[in-house]
């Protein structure tokens, strides 16, 4: 039985009470949004009525494991790769044209319904192969075999042709609708599930400086047995995308009401109403969507119906405004070296970390080169740079304008873990 939801407005956005129906539709998709208002506080931490403080910094992320191989790659135009994808995208709006003149041309519904459960088929199988694609460039890249342009470069092509599959499978969901007595919607919706760890604000940024349509920057990327990690800074916002696939089963089998309950359990800082401002929960083919909003920025998790587990996270953080990095109790100091000192709030490994370069005698903020290892180069700016947190023991040499260098070492703090259930 579905409940009729009260609905009432507080602002800026939708609260959802009473809802506890759920709607089958085709394969038994769960088609619920819950959105649910949380206790207003200011500042970057709130204090639960126990009188526990929280922290936003303290917000779990979802970890991939040990680590096997990581680095940091200086993103550039790429006109080869942009040509590539613009190919990939073409190829799929002459694939939706040719569907088109297939169903108009058809005898009858019957022919209709047949070229229509066809196309899904073969997004089906596209769709399979693009898993596996992303499964082999990563052991590839995770064994040496191939170089770290080389990998980004084939995210990026993996990442447009899901993008292309899944306005594909769009085109076939609205041209179903107009055929009688035939339903795709839960496949369709369930084939869109198994494509959603292949784009994300990572592998669009990555694509995007590969246009030419966003300035040049660092991407953090990082891969273990099971999972992969890219991260990048985009302006004023700390991007961070993690898919561990042998947390996705693919499998159905938990209620909203338990992924109510796992959501509060793998997120208790986030989901508390002292810190989520927004939190929602909708079906997302045979597991969950969760979105909590905050005020340093939010997250997106795909909760997997069958492990119980989260298997895909983005991550959003809003620099220097509240959250990570910003808190005085990760400064780990100033280190003088000359006339040279360093202020350095620390971060997890490919976090958002902010130095800043200040002159002892005059106590001004100053700019300086700084050379991370020895391949990495960054230009700190007056006023302090937010760059992506290098690995622990690695030699950091700043260098300002007139020559004089200091060196150092940073070392990262740990993440907080998702507790993901073996």
């Amino acid at each position: 039985m579905l409940l009729e939801p009260i609905l009432y407005d507080i602002g800026s956005f939708l609260v959802v009470e009473n809802i506890r129906g759920i709607m089958n539709r085709g394969l038994n998709i769960v088609v619920i949004v819950l959105v649910l208002a949380s206790i207003s506080v200011g500042g970057v931490s709130g204090e639960t009525s126990s009188g526990i403080e929280l922290s936003e910094e303290e917000i779990r992320m979802v970890s991939i494991g040990q680590i096997d191989r990581s680095d940091f790659v200086v993103q550039t135009p790429n006109l080869a790769t942009s040509i590539s994808m613009d190919r990939k995208i073409i190829l799929g709006e002459l694939n939706k044209y040719i569907l088109e003149e297939r169903i108009s041309s058809a005898s009858g519904e019957d022919e209709k319904r047949e070229i229509l459960f066809q196309a899904a088929t073969d997004v089906e199988i596209e769709s399979a192969d693009i898993t596996d694609r992303f499964v082999e460039i990563r052991e590839r890249w995770k064994s040496g075999w191939i170089g770290s342009e080389e990998f980004t470069r084939e995210l990026m092509l993996i990442s447009t042709d899901s993008k292309v599959l899944g306005g594909l499978l769009d085109h076939i969901e609205e041209e179903s609708e107009m055929v009688s007595q035939m339903e795709l919607r839960g496949r369709i919706m369930m084939l869109k599930e198994e494509l959603i760890p292949f784009e994300g604000p990572v592998k669009k940024n990555l694509i995007d400086v590969a246009r030419g349509e966003r300035e040049v920057g660092n991407v953090y990327i990082a891969a273990s047995k099971s999972g992969v990690v890219l991260a990048t800074i985009e302006g004023s916002t700390y991007w961070r995308e993690a898919y561990v696939w042998d947390q996705e089963s693919l499998l159905g089998g938990i209620s909203l009401d338990e992924a109510i309950t796992r959501t509060a359990s793998l997120y208790p800082i986030a989901y508390n109403p002292e810190v989520s401002r927004q939190t929602g929960i909708m079906g997302k083919g045979r597991g969950y969507q969760i979105e909590i909003g905050f005020d340093s920025g939010s997250l997106i998790a795909y909760l997997d119906g069958g492990t119980k587990n989260v298997f895909y996270e983005i991550q959003e953080r809003k620099l220097g405004i509240t959250g990570l990095g910003a808190r005085d109790s990760r400064t780990i100091g100033s280190l003088d070296g000359g006339t040279m000192k360093v202020a350095v709030a620390r971060s997890f490994v490919g976090g958002p970390l902010k130095v800043e370069v200040y002159d002892i005698d005059t106590g001004n903020s100053i700019a300086s080169k700084m050379l991370i290892g020895t391949s990495r180069e960054e230009e700190i700016n007056r006023g302090g740079t937010w760059i992506l947190a290098p690995p622990e023991n690695t030699k950091i040499v700043f260098q300002r304008e007139d020559g004089e260098v200091l060196e150092i070492q940073i070392l990262p703090i740990p993440i907080n873990e998702v507790k993901n259930e073996n």
